[in-house]
């Protein structure tokens, strides 16, 4: 991976753990008047939201589009998916504890739920933000 990768990547981990508290959060207000669900619900839009567009800017220093912000939950999906597949392997296969396995999964997953994200933003994005800066 190159430098500019490397970069991308540890910013967009930082994100996803200042994301984390702001989804509980969100959801720990929200909860003292509505369902858990439905605080669920919005704490996880907020957070996908508020997600996108600081690894938009900051991250992939692009401008986010439509395109990007309907794709961008494919990350999570993958991650979802890839970190689910490992934790069943990890614990029917290997034995290992169910705890230990679930936060390894998740952390080993985490370059694919960047490339998901880095693709879901940047595929057919505008100029970065940089650029459109400076053409002014």
């Amino acid at each position: 991976m190159t430098a500019t990768g490397m970069r991308q990547f540890a910013v967009f981990a930082m994100i996803g753990a200042v994301n984390t508290c702001v989804y509980y959060a969100v959801y720990a207000v929200l909860n003292l008047w509505l369902p858990y669900l439905a605080a669920h619900a919005l704490a996880y839009s907020v957070g996908i939201t508020g997600s996108f567009l600081l690894n938009s800017y900051v991250t992939l220093r692009t401008r986010p589009t439509w395109r990007g912000f309907v794709r961008y939950p494919l990350s999570g999906v993958a991650g979802l998916v890839g970190s689910g597949v490992l934790l069943h392997l990890a614990v029917r296969e290997l034995g290992a504890d169910e705890h230990v396995a679930a936060l390894a999964a998740g952390v080993l997953v985490t370059p694919l739920s960047f490339l998901v994200a880095r693709w879901a933003i940047t595929s057919g994005a505008r100029k970065p933000v940089t650029e459109a800066a400076s053409s002014k």
